[in-house]
């Protein structure tokens, strides 16, 4: 056994002469980070003069990130970098100096807004029967409370209340995700919601071009307001009945202030 042992070791070690296929010995991990936040995946690996090709998967296999460079171990994944997506598979291909390689395990970087919801919602009627629309961004669970006792915490972003008597109700939404909650409360009396309607009615709400206001009065001033309180529009209507086009306006909520006769009230409005 012992003359054995020499000529057991000798082919070890030509055989990693032959064979240097290089040894990853940890792999990137999976990591949630914020849009305005980058995220560090890094290999490591033994081997001699290794080169690091990182890899993205673009949904029909993986392609390369760049050109492969020495010893760049680690890859740099930014919202506003090099790569930017929601959520996305990277991998890293290890090389030696010979050309042989080893693949790491994937990683899933998911990059998102790590920003609370805004809650809003609309209402559809017929007779006395509402179904309420959320229009709620980034909302991941919704509660619904209707007014008069009966709840929804079924996560539905449409529902619909049956309403026995005409009466002034006030509907809640409440929203919440993984970095906060939100709230907003509507009142209405569900037997006469023309009625509660008829001083302004703003339509369509989502609106993907533009939206219409129209007041049983002409309308004096109309204000947009975007979410950080900046005014982006003011018109002077002096008419009952106003469109207004939203199209140079990204996607998101907006406040509407809108005088007539004396009076001042504001709608929020959802640009898709």
């Amino acid at each position: 056994m012992n003359k054995l042992l020499p000529s057991f070791l000798t082919f070890i070690f030509l055989s990693l002469l032959g064979f240097s296929q290089p040894v990853i010995t940890s792999n990137p991990q999976n990591a949630v980070n914020c849009i305005d936040s980058c995220v560090l995946l890094d290999v490591a690996a033994v081997g001699n003069n290794l080169l690091y090709q990182w890899q993205q998967d673009t949904g029909s296999g993986f392609s390369d990130i760049g050109l492969a460079q020495l010893d760049n171990d680690t890859l740099h994944v930014c919202s506003d970098g090099l790569i930017a997506p929601s959520s996305a598979d990277y991998r890293c291909v290890v090389f030696d100096a010979n050309g042989d390689s080893a693949v790491s395990s994937s990683a899933t970087v998911t990059l998102d807004s790590c920003l609370a919801p805004i809650a809003d919602f609309y209402w559809d009627w017929s007779v006395n029967e509402i179904c309420f629309t959320s229009t709620s961004l980034r909302a991941e669970t919704l509660f619904w409370l209707f007014g008069d006792g009966a709840t929804n915490s079924n996560n539905e972003t449409q529902v619909c209340h049956t309403y026995t008597m005409d009466e002034l109700y006030f509907v809640k939404l409440i929203v919440y995700n993984d970095f906060g909650q939100d709230e907003i409360e509507k009142g209405f009396k569900p037997l006469s919601v023309n009625e509660i309607l008829s001083d302004f009615d703003v339509f369509p709400n989502p609106v993907n071009e533009k939206f219409s206001i129209q007041s049983s009065h002409n309308i004096d001033m109309v204000r947009v307001y975007g979410m950080t309180g900046s005014m982006l529009m003011s018109l002077t209507p002096n008419s009952a009945n106003v469109n207004i086009s939203m199209e140079s306006l990204e996607s998101g909520i907006y406040s509407v202030l809108i005088n007539s006769n004396g009076e001042t009230i504001q709608k929020r409005i959802v640009k898709r």
